[in-house]
């Protein structure tokens, strides 16, 4: 029998932050978002980006705070899943502006590439 570990994250039942500071980030406009999300140790940002992740009204969240943090934690955390967060956050248009805060990216549209 394999014992469950703490640090799991599929099966991640605890927020890894206090609820006060979730509570926060979720009330909190998108400045005050990155500079909460930035002062919480990469380890633990990876954990609550999967925790928010597999909550489906926390996952806008959970892109916001993966945006923000290293890929290598998130492959820490989770393996192969840290990667694929990862790409799902760049997809949805996340990255990091020149100003260190994360930024919507505009895609091409069917509308946009037919006008030639």
């Amino acid at each position: 029998m394999v014992s469950p570990r703490s640090d799991s994250i599929p099966n991640e039942a605890n927020c890894p932050v206090h609820l006060e500071i979730l509570a926060l980030l979720l009330r909190s406009d998108d400045a005050t978002k990155q500079a909460l999300i930035r002062e919480i140790p990469g380890p633990t940002r990876a954990r609550l980006a999967f925790f928010c992740y597999n909550r489906v009204h926390l996952r806008g969240l959970a892109f916001q705070i993966t945006a923000l943090c290293e890929l290598a934690d998130l492959r820490t955390i989770a393996g192969a899943k840290g990667d694929l967060l990862y790409s799902q956050a760049t997809e949805q248009g996340l990255f990091e502006d020149g100003e260190g805060g994360p930024r919507r990216h505009k895609g091409v549209t069917l509308a946009r590439t037919a006008r030639g």
